[in-house]
């Protein structure tokens, strides 16, 4: 509770692009040590379009179909993948 202390502009977990330096996603993998899996904390992607390591948001597919189709049921897409019957 020291209100001395000058604050950053950010915390001190949140992580920094290595190019630009700006913050960046916290992305969570796991790895298996001793058969227990363990969360790893990494950088995620910079989402900043003037970084050289930019990658651009992903969007979501729905917003990319018109929503005017009718669904497709699964039997109808195995038909699809298994082409004519011989």
């Amino acid at each position: 509770m020291n209100s001395d202390r000058k604050r950053a502009g950010t915390r001190p977990t949140e992580l920094l692009c290595g190019s630009c330096g700006q913050p960046v996603e916290t992305v969570v993998t796991r790895h298996k040590t001793l058969g227990v899996n363990v969360p790893r904390w990494r950088a995620g992607p910079c989402h900043n379009p003037d970084c050289r390591d930019y990658v651009p948001e992903m969007v979501p597919a729905d917003t990319l179909r018109p929503r005017t189709e009718q669904p497709v049921t699964r039997a109808e897409e195995r038909e699809k993948e298994a082409g004519p019957s011989a």
